[in-house]
């Protein structure tokens, strides 16, 4: 079975730990290189990162290593105020599966853009 992580301060990675998670407690200085370390080891399938951890210096880098990583990373809130970084990468992701911004409020896209969105997905 595939390994679970939480990366972040304790008060993020306790609750995962509940659910079996295996919890490492880390500080914004050590996360890319402990980040890169566990996205690449083959035992690990799903990594999850608080959102404080991703900082905007660290934001290129991170999606760097999302890119080549092994195990599916997941980044969630861990403060009372979200910096909304785990959804604009999901959001990201699908746009480039997809070919369209599917998570976009759908009042605001055209009826042609879903019907596009739908063919495309169809395709894959």
């Amino acid at each position: 079975m595939a390994r679970m992580i939480a990366l972040g301060p304790e008060r993020f990675t306790l609750p995962f730990g509940a659910l079996g998670f295996e919890m490492a407690e880390l500080e914004p200085g050590d996360f890319l290189e402990r980040l890169e370390e566990l996205a690449n080891d083959t035992t690990v399938g799903l990594i999850v990162c608080g959102e404080s951890l991703v900082t905007e210096s660290a934001i290129e880098e991170f999606k760097e290593i999302c890119l080549t990583a092994k195990a599916a990373v997941l980044v969630v809130p861990d403060g009372p105020e979200g910096k909304g970084i785990g959804h604009e990468l999901v959001r990201s992701g699908i746009e480039r599966a997809a070919g369209v911004d599917l998570l976009s409020s759908v009042e605001a896209e055209d009826e042609a853009v879903i019907e596009a969105a739908v063919a495309k997905a169809s395709e894959l």
